[in-house]
């Protein structure tokens, strides 16, 4: 009990000699990209810096391997052509209260199932300087990115056990749920 509060008065004790600058620094007009055949195959993300100085910025896409699942894991892209994802720029330099395109293309539709992406877009800060001790907390985004395959072919099966109702997709493209009641 003693230890904690120590802890807790050290803590508070530091946190007065830090100056504090939480504000946001980006924002995306989009964070969710779903490709579906028929549709375009590009769509453009807008950046904006809301912050009042230079913001550099990585953009970096990765595809999630076995979406949904324990052994999910993320893959970067390293090659374009061969994850069918292009995404351009990578990297960005936004002026205060200035904007920029991030255009995310699908160069690839001859999927048997869906291909998920994320696309992280995240501040990045060089060397601080400063005679003071600060914090500076940046705030990144990760895109939701979905190629569907064509043709689509949601299948849904359910199996009752009970009270218990248990969902499975055996189709090749996701499906969104919705509320689920159980009658009685």
């Amino acid at each position: 009990m003693v230890r904690g509060f120590l802890a807790l008065i050290v803590l508070i004790g530091c946190s007065l000699g830090f100056s504090f600058d939480a504000k946001a620094q980006l924002a995306l007009d989009k964070i969710v990209i779903d490709f579906i055949p028929g549709s375009s195959n590009r769509q453009d993300v807008v950046v904006r810096n809301t912050w009042d100085e230079t913001v550099y910025v990585d953009v970096e896409p990765a595809e999630i391997l076995n979406p949904g699942e324990k052994t999910e894991s993320r893959a970067p892209i390293r090659d374009p052509r061969e994850a069918g994802l292009l995404i351009s720029p990578v990297r960005l330099a936004i002026n205060p209260g200035g904007s920029r395109r991030i255009r995310v293309v699908n160069i690839r539709d001859n999927f048997d199932s869906e291909r998920i992406f994320r696309v992280r877009v995240r501040p990045v800060v060089g060397d601080v300087e400063a005679e003071v001790t600060g914090i500076k907390v940046l705030v990144g985004y990760d895109m939701l990115v979905m190629v569907r395959p064509n043709p689509m072919a949601p299948k849904l099966e359910h199996e009752i056990a009970g009270n218990t109702l248990t969902l499975r997709n055996t189709g090749n493209t996701n499906i969104m749920v919705g509320i689920a009641n159980q009658c009685r």
